[in-house]
């Protein structure tokens, strides 16, 4: 019947992790079979090895906080203003005879260096475009 338990098997059972660990400490010992273990103290054999792997990753030391239910952050509105749009970024006027100086250092070491009148910020951001593909 589809839904329902067969007559030979046991109810599910939630061991702690001590109780995990203490059957895992028990195949470390020398001769132990995992399959007699498993047997011996009534688990699953597949259970015993994700058991093993937690053990061997340090998961079955501390006993677990009890599960809490978790409440999801609320969504808010934040307030937002736009500010004008600035086309490009002006030098000091001391310095408005020298030129700007863009200089790159890339991941691979090599470097370009861009003299320009004026720092504008489209060629900042066509250099980042470009940079980018």
């Amino acid at each position: 019947m589809p839904g329902s338990k067969a007559s030979n098997q046991r109810p599910r059972r939630r061991l702690p992790l001590s109780e995990k660990r203490r059957i895992v400490e028990l195949t470390l010992h020398n001769g132990a079979s995992l399959r007699s273990v498993a047997r011996e103290q009534g688990v699953n054999r597949n259970s015993l090895y994700q058991w093993q792997a937690l053990y061997r990753a340090g998961k079955l030391n501390a006993e677990r906080a009890p599960r809490t239910r978790a409440v999801a952050p609320r969504a808010a509105f934040l307030p937002v203003t736009i500010a004008a749009a600035r086309r490009a970024l002006q030098p000091p006027a001391a310095q408005s005879s020298a030129p700007s100086i863009v200089q790159l250092i890339l991941a691979s070491g090599a470097t370009l260096r861009i003299e320009t009148g004026t720092l504008d910020a489209g060629l900042i951001c066509a250099l980042v475009a470009e940079l980018r593909r």
